[in-house]
């Protein structure tokens, strides 16, 4: 998987992958997916997120990272985001934490949507070694 836009590529060791569904918009607090990391130490190497299907509104769909509960973005305008017309790729900044240690709680979720969020989403996250 690429890394992070301006970065090289790393080899990564595992991956979280969310999805919507095949049918029905996103709505804002949707859990896409979630999981407790199970090595001992790494890191978060990319992030890519889609949706096939546009929503409606004059808004933006926004994604985020939780990792035990708090964003791993730096600041808002940094988090995945796609206006609600869209298709394709979610436009982001690189995270601020990317460091991972045993039993951390990863959480990707749906954090807002305009009028009618996107169908068809997904989301990876992968990791590497530290």
């Amino acid at each position: 998987m690429a890394g992070f836009k301006g970065e090289a590529s790393y080899a990564s060791i595992g991956s979280l992958i969310g999805f919507s569904g095949a049918t029905g918009a996103v709505t804002a607090g949707q859990v896409l997916t979630e999981m407790s990391y199970p090595l001992h130490s790494g890191r978060i190497a990319g992030l890519s997120v889609q949706a096939v299907t546009a929503g409606t509104g004059a808004g933006s769909t926004v994604v985020d990272v939780l990792l035990n509960g708090v964003s791993i973005f730096g600041a808002a305008g940094d988090k995945p985001t796609l206006s609600a017309v869209a298709t394709g790729v979610f436009a982001m900044s690189p995270p601020a934490v990317r460091a991972l240690k045993y039993e951390d709680r990863i959480s990707i979720i749906v954090l807002s949507v305009s009028t009618t969020g996107h169908a068809r989403l997904s989301a990876t996250l992968a990791f590497q070694k530290a």
